[in-house]
């Protein structure tokens, strides 16, 4: 492999972990503002609850569970970034929940804690944008919606829709936080991408050699 195509590789993985530890951050706040989570952190909630582990851990496991999956299955979608998402987003989180952990965010006004979610919804949007524009595909829970529709030819809404559905209904079952947060997680992390994802990735272009 020649330097100019490490150097490109490199930037792109650099990229990637950033933008995995910025959206790991974003999660972390929604989990200790206590006002409700998006459906796969419900549902890693419900998981850590039921296995006794932390919540970082129970994402290894679920997105562990889908690599393999993905391995045996439909090996032709996995790229160096699923593989990244896997080791590191679980730690990540870990982490950034532990240094979170004396912080009393809870312990806000509820209007507060709402509006750190909203401004969470911000920063998951940053770090995914900044993710996508690696170019090393994404974490095995997003490629899985992707596969399901490309086998299935079944509309990406209906198949993300049911997925969320089932996310919430067993993670709440298990203990996982439900309430006012994960409203706003559904309503303003999709249009917060279909804004950010453009600029971010044009920004990547020019930094990103060819």
């Amino acid at each position: 492999m020649s330097k100019f195509n490490i150097k490109n590789y490199a930037i792109r993985i650099g990229f990637f972990l950033v933008g995995c530890f910025i959206i790991q951050l974003g999660v972390a706040f929604f989990i200790k503002s206590s006002t409700g989570v998006d459906s796969f952190t419900i549902f890693m909630q419900g998981l850590s609850n039921l296995l006794n582990i932390t919540v970082g851990q129970a994402n290894i496991l679920v997105m562990g569970t889908v690599f393999i999956g993905m391995l045996i299955f439909t090996r032709e979608y996995i790229r160096l970034g699923t593989f990244l998402a896997v080791i590191t987003a679980g730690p990540f989180l870990d982490l950034i929940n532990l240094a979170l952990e004396n912080v009393g965010i809870a312990a806000l006004p509820l209007i507060v804690r709402l509006l750190i979610v909203a401004i969470s919804c911000v920063v998951i949007s940053i770090g995914f944008s900044i993710l996508k524009s690696a170019n090393l595909s994404v974490a095995p829970t997003d490629q899985l919606p992707l596969i399901i529709v490309d086998k299935s030819n079944w509309q990406y809404k209906w198949v993300r829709i049911t997925m969320d559905v089932i996310c919430i209904v067993v993670g709440f079952t298990l203990g996982g936080a439900l309430g006012l947060g994960t409203i706003i997680t559904t309503l303003l992390i999709g249009p917060c991408i279909q804004y950010f994802l453009p600029i971010i990735e044009k920004k990547a272009t020019q930094i990103i050699p060819n």
